[in-house]
């Protein structure tokens, strides 16, 4: 399954005809939820959720697959039978249970440690970035710094020494560096679990950021073993050339995913 030189509504139009067999992967930021300032600002666009339930209905998983905290999706895209993956599928909520890697849960205390380092870092201080508490990791952003070209390369070099000193990874964003237990697991393991949970024969994965390239792959991969796959891309200003030209659609913003699902409601 691949779109080739077809429209999104051709390609909705396919995958509405076989949705019983379709698991849907849809990524939050910059593809639900416009690209914000203030990240704990950012929503889902306007008629976005009422479409989530009644594909859930009709096909086989409607999966929100990010690096939020699962409780944060739960909460801003609540619609029936949908699945919370967050923290990159390392924690998820489903009907209403929060479940987590015990794994992440060990790591915490370096978590915290890592969290203080950060904040008490000058890169972090003086520049204005913003910490976000995942709970099981730290994130910095650098979206709302006033000069933010000047601190980049400083706050990436803190980030990198603490994330060493504190026996933590480096997961990098657009502006973000999340800093997090060296825990296997992103988002291609998280599609290639709905896909085995839900027993789809088709996958479809949404996504703007360098995160959603590991679910690209899995696409590729279950393809492979006869699972047919979309990869989509969402376009940005921002959007990292090597995701696009992964894709194999190409959906013009959080306008562009709208428009798609409902062709897939209709």
């Amino acid at each position: 399954m691949t779109a080739g030189t077809a429209t999104p509504e051709q390609v909705a139009r396919e995958l509405a005809g076989r949705a019983g067999e379709v698991a849907l992967g849809l990524d939050f930021d910059g593809t639900l939820s416009p690209v914000v300032d203030d990240p704990q600002a950012a929503r889902p666009l306007a008629g976005i959720v009422d479409l989530l339930g009644p594909l859930a209905d009709r096909f086989a998983a409607v999966a929100i697959i990010s690096g939020r905290p699962a409780p944060y999706l739960a909460e801003h895209v609540g619609a029936p039978g949908v699945r919370y993956l967050g923290l990159y599928g390392l924690q998820e909520v489903h009907e209403g249970e929060v479940r987590v890697d015990p794994r992440l849960a060990a790591a915490r205390a370096a978590v915290g440690a890592a969290a203080a380092a950060l904040r008490d870092s000058p890169a972090v201080r003086d520049s204005g970035a913003w910490l976000e508490d995942k709970e099981y990791s730290i994130a910095v952003h650098t979206r709302r710094v006033p000069d933010r070209d000047r601190w980049t390369d400083e706050i990436d070099r803190t980030a990198r020494r603490i994330a060493e000193e504190h026996g933590l990874e480096i997961v990098p964003g657009k502006m973000v560096w999340e800093l997090r237990p060296p825990v296997r697991g992103d988002k291609g393991d998280a599609v290639r679990r709905v896909v085995d949970e839900s027993g789809a024969r088709a996958v479809v994965v949404i996504g703007d950021d360098l995160g959603d390239l590991p679910a690209f792959a899995a696409v590729t991969e279950l393809a492979a073993a006869g699972v047919d796959g979309l990869r989509v891309a969402v376009r940005s200003a921002e959007s990292p050339p090597e995701l696009l030209a992964g894709a194999d659609l190409v959906l013009e913003g959080p306008e562009g995913v709208l428009e798609f699902l409902r062709r897939l409601a209709a």
